[in-house]
């Protein structure tokens, strides 16, 4: 059988698992995950599985969502958190409603929003939703650097956005792009001043990512220099009142941790959706026909599975729990009895001085951890990730899938496309 980055290249349709199995199968309480791959224009460097949201293509898509949320028996189950993603969630809140009313959720209620859709009336309404995590797709203040993500929302509409957010949710993130290739060291510093003035809870910072797939396709990495430049980020942070919670987040000081790739255990629901159980690691189909023709026909919408075993379950695990907030080693033993050589390895990078433990008694990443996690991630990233998204976006029919290769420039003037 062919196998592309660890995962079943197709499935046994007689080994497939029931919704209840993959339910039982967590050892521990989990989060939701739910994907809206919907968009109005699709950013160039963007990895993600999204398509352009034209006229006739929500109303079957979430007819699916609930469909598969019905099989998981969503109404009955206690998560511990809940994530949309996308896509673009918040160009959906309606379409949204009737799924998240019923669901129980123990802690936060997070959601991705575009900052032009940041207004009095969407803001007011995702409250109403029970939302009470945001995260803005801010990216920069710089029109420059905006226009060369292929960004449609302009510097002061990020700023409104955030002064309509800040103090409106218990939890405020905005993202940050920095491209040390594109612009001086200043425009990120600059964006990133502003984000701490704005009193925002938690800035992301992620340098960007070229994904072959991708209209921006594949470029070299500065390393030594990204490394610089968050270490001046860390500095700025010290002296405004922020802290450094992980490689490329900053967080207010006592504030609340936004956390999406480094939730413990999830089920994932939604076209390109991804489950972790802490032993499987299933992955929904990406294109939305075939998402839609398998809950039509009874059946969940996996495309590929991992049995990871005990060892690279609990390096997973550890791995994403590394981004943030840690580990807690007690539980994670707890979680991975069988955890083999792992706790022994997290044992000598302790020693090696790139974990250190804290105050809250997890292992944290320490400032030279900071440099090599940031490294490594993107070798996880480009090796493993990459391959994987791109042979499931051939899911997708043509006009749909990323076109990869074209020019920066030239793809963030194509970026737009109109909305129908």
């Amino acid at each position: 059988m062919r196998r592309r980055a660890g995962l079943t290249a197709t499935f046994d349709r007689s080994r497939l698992p029931s919704p209840a199995e993959v339910t039982g199968a967590f050892p521990a309480p989990f989060g939701l995950y739910l994907h809206v791959p919907f968009c109005r224009s699709i950013c160039p460097y963007c990895p993600y599985n999204k398509v352009v949201l034209r006229s006739g293509l929500a109303a079957p898509y979430f007819v699916a969502l609930r469909a598969e949320l019905q099989a998981y028996g969503a109404a009955d189950l206690r998560f511990d958190s809940l994530y949309v993603g996308g896509g673009t969630p918040s160009l959906c809140l309606e379409e949204l409603a009737p799924l998240v009313a019923g669901l129980a959720v123990k802690s936060e209620r997070a959601i991705e929003a575009l900052p032009t859709h940041a207004t009095d009336g969407s803001v007011a309404r995702m409250r109403e939703l029970g939302f009470d995590y945001v995260s803005l797709g801010i990216q920069s203040f710089d029109d420059r650097m905006l226009r060369h993500l292929g960004r449609l929302n302009t510097a002061e509409e990020n700023r409104l956005a955030l002064e309509r957010c800040v103090g409106a949710f218990r939890c405020v993130n905005a993202d940050l792009i920095f491209d040390v290739a594109f612009v001086e060291p200043a425009v990120f510093l600059r964006d990133f001043e502003t984000c701490c003035s704005s009193g925002v809870e938690q800035i992301s910072t992620y340098p960007l990512m070229h994904f072959g797939y991708t209209p921006f396709g594949k470029k070299a990495h500065a390393p030594r220099k990204e490394h610089e430049l968050l270490r001046r980020a860390c500095e700025l942070a010290g002296r405004l009142g922020y802290e450094r919670r992980s490689v490329w987040t900053f967080a207010r000081v006592g504030a609340p941790l936004y956390a999406s790739i480094a939730r413990e255990l999830y089920l994932g629901c939604g076209a390109g959706a991804v489950t972790f159980t802490g032993a499987d690691f299933f992955v929904n189909h990406f294109g939305l026909a075939p998402y839609e023709r398998a809950l039509g026909g009874g059946r969940l919408p996996l495309s590929r599975w991992a049995r990871l075993g005990p060892r690279r379950a609990a390096a997973y695990y550890a791995f994403w729990q590394l981004y943030a907030p840690g580990i807690d080693v007690a539980r994670f033993e707890r979680l991975f009895p069988g955890a083999g050589s792992v706790t022994p390895l997290l044992a000598t990078l302790r020693r090696l001085g790139y974990l250190e433990r804290q105050r809250d008694g997890r292992l944290h990443l320490s400032e030279r951890g900071f440099d090599r996690y940031h490294d490594v991630e993107r070798w996880v990233t480009y090796h493993l990730i990459e391959p994987l998204w791109e042979e499931m976006l051939e899911e997708h029919p043509p006009r749909d899938r990323p076109r990869g290769g074209a020019s920066p420039a030239a793809a963030a003037r194509s970026a737009p496309v109109p909305f129908v």
